[in-house]
């Protein structure tokens, strides 16, 4: 790491806050999710890895440019026997931070499925947990609800007998007016009939001495 250059480091130091202060506001799921050591880390990894590219590129491109000035000058092997050492040392130093960042990075995302698998394990064990107190809601809704619809048909039950009671009474008090009517009628028929009956058989009557 003592060969990082100064402005990675101050890179990696800027993204290390950015990070933090991305985690501690929620800017997305997955930030709120990852601890911010974790964040850090892939972040980390991941700037490493941009950072060996950036390395590797400029080699090459050195590399040819050397190539190319050596074959100008007259000491042309031991030109570009220097050129090639100074290459293979910043590839070493681009493989260096490459190896580093994929590793870190390797380390956050083991620790992301990490964090994953334990928050599954988690909902698994709460819903675990709550399965019973869902069935027994179930159960105590359906009795409830089954209760409800026997308090309904009991009731319906009730005023449909009531309704039959109250018929009857009208029947029979109907019965008893039409029975007091046919009463009431005989009787003045009675009445008349005497009445009329004693009038025949009177003093006035004809055939009497």
């Amino acid at each position: 790491m003592e060969h990082r250059p100064q402005t990675l480091v101050a890179c990696l130091k800027a993204g290390f806050l950015v990070s933090l202060c991305a985690w501690a506001s929620g800017v997305t799921a997955q930030e709120v999710q990852l601890p911010a050591e974790t964040r850090a880390r892939l972040e980390q990894g991941q700037a490493l890895q941009a950072e060996g590219a950036r390395l590797r590129d400029q080699a090459e491109q050195a590399r040819l440019r050397e190539d190319e000035a050596c074959g100008r000058k007259f000491l042309v092997n031991d030109c570009r026997n220097d050129a090639r050492e100074r290459y293979l040392e910043q590839i070493r130093r681009a493989r260096a931070l490459e190896a580093e960042g994929s590793a870190l990075e390797r380390q956050a995302r083991q620790e992301e499925r990490e964090l994953k698998r334990q928050q599954r394990e988690a909902e698994a064990a709460t819903q675990a947990r709550e399965l019973p107190l869902r069935r027994q809601q179930q159960e105590s809704l359906r009795q409830s609800r089954e209760a409800e619809r026997e308090r309904r048909l009991m009731e319906k039950e009730a005023k449909a007998r009531e309704g039959a009671r109250i018929q009857a009474e009208r029947r029979r008090r109907q019965e008893e007016k039409q029975a007091e009517h046919a009463r009431k009628v005989q009787e003045r028929m009675d009445r008349a009939r005497q009445q009329g009956q004693g009038g025949t058989a009177g003093p006035d009557a004809p055939g009497q001495p």
